[in-house]
């Protein structure tokens, strides 16, 4: 069991963290190191922070032992479809259900805010947020060949109506 864990929204001083703790991990774990990719997720953050609206957004940060330690987020798109993003964890915390607690306040989220639609882009390799993702009654809609982060993957497309 893992003790002395708080989720909390984020501050502005979390957004070096968001972008380098994701830079960081999907580095080591999956070699993406293009700098179009470094620009995919930069660009992202700062979209989702700059655009952020706290009646239709949110992003929650993880912190074990006060340290700076995970990551969901939800962007609005329009008043009915939410975006899920940037969900992580670092390595140590895995395993103890708290990427399942991230993505239940998200979807909780969704449905207090009504929204009616919600999807995420993840990739293949990512065994563990599928099935997190199918769990929670997502589907895969679309796929498609990505060749510009560092390492071919196959991105996918999931979606799920509330």
């Amino acid at each position: 069991m893992i003790i002395d864990i708080e989720i909390r929204p984020f501050t502005a001083e979390d957004v070096d963290f968001i972008i380098y703790g994701q830079l960081e991990l999907y580095e080591k774990e999956y070699g993406f190191t293009s700098d179009i990719w470094k620009g995919y997720i930069k660009n992202g953050v700062h979209e989702l922070v700059n655009q952020f609206d706290n009646e239709k957004d949110c992003i929650y940060i993880l912190e074990h032992h006060g340290v700076l330690a995970g990551c969901s987020a939800i962007k609005h798109i329009d008043e009915i479809t939410a975006q899920f993003r940037f969900l992580f964890l670092d390595s140590k915390i895995r395993g103890f259900g708290l990427g399942n607690k991230l993505l239940d306040m998200s979807i909780d989220f969704c449905k207090e805010n009504e929204y009616k639609h919600v999807f995420l882009w993840t990739f293949s390799t990512l065994q563990a947020a599928r099935y997190l993702y199918k769990n929670k009654g997502f589907r895969i809609t679309e796929t498609k060949e990505n060749n510009d982060w560092g390492t071919p993957i196959l991105e996918e497309l999931w979606e799920i109506d509330l």
